[in-house]
């Protein structure tokens, strides 16, 4: 049974409930069964009385022969003698000896074989039932008692179990909130121990995105201090009338850079919000619209393949194509080439100069470089979001990034 939602609810209370009600079920279940065995030793033990009083009717009939006051004394009884009934009963006379149940009453004959009497001894069913239910009352009577203090001691037993995580939510509770330390276990059962360690695991997750946050901010005023320190001393040149001809594209380069690196700063933002979605995209459909929007040549082989299905966002699979492009564009000494394969996977690479090497580090760049030095640390962020693992060699000087992508739904399909 499911809560609505918002309201709140007690584990001790739950807890508490569940175990007295499955006690009290276990109560009740005994009881009942202790009564069915009472209701049948009670009935043979009265059976058996009904015998004794039979067979001592039948005795004390032969010494004495007074009906009457046998009836009175033993009770409800019937005595034919000679097939002449000496005492009557409520109950229409039997024909065998033993124990019988005639409506209203438990009746038991006995026959004297040498005398011919027959005395029929008998019970009512009403006073039998009184009887087994006083004795059933008594039991419960006696039990009850019992099961409230088993309720009493759950209930003490369930509030001490649970005083550890009710400290571990009390300490959470008094914590600040930008209080990212670790968090104590404290004494906690094993059944609780995930918690703090999944907690902890989530503090960690904070402090890290904070210490990134706090890292992207500085760099980023950083890096943009240059091109917008250039822009401005140039528009001010302008605006004072001192600048030369070629002030107005200096100062369009600076606000090209400083345009290009925001460009970058969104992107890298964009994946550190894991780049969306999770697909399927088609890997060679977006090789091509990549490629086509790029502006520059590119070396496209797709292994003739129509379609390559890959599980992961197409804009994420996109960035990544595109960012890898540009930087093989930018860094490298030819064209770069795309090569798809089935597996699912794909290769960006392009010659390179000698001293080249890959920089993965956020604003990471050569000095001979133009970039903002942000397109391998968003090909990392954005490939870690969508489970890609990238692969970076550099030999035989070229340089190349292959991505192996998790297995498609379909299957390839051949050219």
């Amino acid at each position: 049974m499911s809560l609505p939602a918002g309201r709140s609810w007690s584990l001790r209370g739950r807890l508490v409930r569940r175990v007295v009600l499955g006690a009290s079920l276990s109560w009740l279940a005994g009881v009942g069964l202790a009564a069915l065995v009472i209701r049948h030793e009670m009935s043979e033990l009265m059976d058996e009385t009904l015998e004794g009083s039979a067979r001592f009717s039948l005795d004390l009939y032969r010494g004495a022969g007074d009906a009457e006051a046998l009836a009175r004394s033993a009770g409800t009884i019937r005595i034919v003698e000679a097939g002449t009934e000496v005492a009557d009963a409520p109950w229409p006379p039997l024909s065998r000896d033993g124990g019988h149940d005639v409506p209203g009453w438990r009746v038991f004959r006995l026959t004297d074989p040498q005398s011919q009497v027959v005395v029929e001894v008998g019970q009512s069913d009403e006073w039998r039932r009184d009887e087994l239910l006083e004795s059933v009352a008594w039991l419960v009577a006696l039990m009850l008692p019992v099961l409230l203090a088993a309720l009493l001691a759950v209930r003490g037993a369930v509030a001490s179990a649970l005083r550890p995580a009710t400290r571990f939510a009390q300490a959470l509770r008094a914590r600040s909130a930008q209080d990212l330390s670790p968090v104590e276990a404290g004494h906690l059962p094993v059944e609780l121990a995930p918690i703090p360690q999944a907690l902890n695991g989530y503090l960690d997750d904070i402090r890290a995105r904070i210490e990134a946050e706090r890292q992207f901010a500085a760099n980023a005023a950083h890096e943009l201090r240059t091109p917008v320190a250039a822009a401005s001393g140039q528009a001010q040149l302008i605006a004072a009338g001192l600048a030369d001809a070629a002030a107005p594209e200096r100062l369009a380069g600076a606000l090209g850079r400083m345009g290009h690196l925001i460009d970058r700063l969104l992107q890298l933002s964009r994946a550190e919000a894991s780049a969306g979605g999770s697909g399927p995209s088609d890997l060679v459909r977006v090789a091509r619209m990549v490629v086509a929007d790029l502006g520059t040549p590119v070396l496209f082989d797709d292994g003739e393949m129509e379609t390559l299905s890959v599980p992961v966002d197409p804009d994420a699979l996109a960035l990544i194509v595109r960012n890898l492009l540009r930087n093989a564009a930018d860094h490298g000494t030819g064209t770069p080439r795309i090569v798809l394969s089935p597996e699912p996977a794909l290769t960006v690479s392009n010659p390179v100069l000698p001293e080249a090497s890959f920089r993965h580090g956020m604003f990471d760049t050569s000095a001979a470089s133009q970039g903002a030095g942000l397109g391998l640390a968003i090909v990392a962020r954005v490939a870690q979001a969508q489970g890609i693992v990238a692969d970076y060699a550099m030999a035989d000087g070229a340089a190349s990034v292959t991505l192996r992508f998790p297995p498609g739904r379909n299957a390839p399909a051949a050219a």
